[in-house]
């Protein structure tokens, strides 16, 4: 039994999930993410929020009267039209962002529940 454990210590070493150390170096480059996460979180869901009550008052103008649908849709679709020049301003934003990092997604979830 220990030539077998002895045999798969040696052939499969374990790989260290812990850092070496916690030096400064890590510890921002753990911490940085998530705290860029948190804020893009907070942003989203504030971006959220003010589309919700925007589309809520563009509604009830409609229901009331003041607004025809028309009026609501043809800026609306005049924007989406020229929504090239917006996506790439997404992209090039986004390129900037760690979404691949597992402290980022944690800290944008954070932010977005409790922001």
């Amino acid at each position: 039994m220990d030539i077998f454990i002895s045999y798969c210590v040696e052939s499969f070493p374990l790989v260290a999930v812990l850092p070496p150390d916690l030096s400064t170096t890590f510890l921002i480059a753990a911490l940085l993410p998530l705290a860029i996460g948190f804020i893009v979180g907070l942003l989203v869901k504030a971006f959220l929020k003010i589309g919700l009550i925007i589309a809520a008052i563009l509604i009830l103008l409609i229901v009331a009267g003041f607004l025809s649908p028309g009026q609501v849709l043809t800026p609306l679709i005049g924007f989406l039209k020229s929504s090239s020049t917006t996506s790439e301003w997404v992209n090039r934003v986004a390129g900037y962002l760690p979404y691949t990092s597992l402290t980022f997604i944690v800290g944008l979830i954070l932010g977005f529940l409790k922001g």
